[in-house]
């Protein structure tokens, strides 16, 4: 039975989790306020998940959501993070603390939970061992928006740790990332807004959670692929217009 840790489980996390379990895997839930889909998911799937409620900022909390998982999980085959905090920070008002806001949850618990799960992969068997995806962004290393600075540069370090622990963790440990395009419409966004976002995508839609769940899937599946980081985003990576 497949084993997967998710960090961040609202919108997007929650489905991904959903569909995992579906399928008979079992699930630790890495959260810091979604107590509500914890105890859903854990009524429809009794034994099947676990969860723990952590400040993803905190290293030390990173190193014992880990540790209290596994308590009960005794083993992991794969890791997807969605943590993701998304706030406008216009450049004349970045600060310290704002910078750390993003990059600690985005990138640095990536790294430091990736680093902790690595060890415990190497113990199943297979040639490849373990799997780990993140959720980058497509703007990223294109157009990233204005007054989004401190966002940008969290999700720009975690694309850059995405390729470092692929060949770090290679050959038996997987790491890829999927670059997110526009999804779930961000809260505070009008309708209006969300649709002028959509329409400056080639395909003019916005990407299904459906086919969300099945890049990832296939992420959690393959064994030639690692260190990629995949545009989902209905092309807008490609429309060359800048935000």
């Amino acid at each position: 039975m497949k084993k997967a840790i998710i960090t961040g489980i609202r919108r997007i996390g929650y489905n991904i989790a959903l569909e995992l379990l579906k399928e008979g895997w079992l699930v630790g839930l890495v959260y810091l306020g979604s107590e509500r889909i914890h105890r859903e998911l854990s009524k429809a799937y009794p034994g099947k998940v676990w969860g723990f409620r952590a400040n993803l900022s905190r290293a030390e909390e990173c190193t014992r959501a880990v540790e209290e998982l596994l308590k009960n999980m005794e083993g992991v085959d794969a890791f997807v993070h969605l943590a993701s905090p998304y706030e406008p920070t216009p450049i004349h008002e970045l600060k310290e603390e704002l910078i750390d806001y993003h990059f600690k949850p985005i990138a640095q618990a990536f790294i430091l939970i990736a680093k902790e799960l690595y060890p415990v992969m190497l113990k199943n068997e297979g040639i490849v061992k373990g799997r780990m995806v993140a959720f980058g962004d497509w703007a990223t290393n294109t157009t990233p928006y204005r007054n989004y600075a401190a966002y940008f540069i969290a999700k720009g370090a975690l694309h850059t740790a995405v390729k470092v622990l692929a060949k770090e963790f290679a050959p038996h440990v997987i790491v890829n990332g999927i670059a997110l395009g526009p999804t779930v419409k961000p809260e505070g966004f009008s309708s209006e807004k969300w649709q002028e976002y959509i329409n400056k995508t080639p395909l003019k839609r916005p990407v299904s959670l459906e086919d969300v769940i099945k890049v990832t899937k296939l992420l959690l599946d393959v064994e030639s692929i690692t260190g990629e980081l995949i545009n989902l985003d209905s092309g807008r990576h490609i429309s060359g217009e800048c935000s």
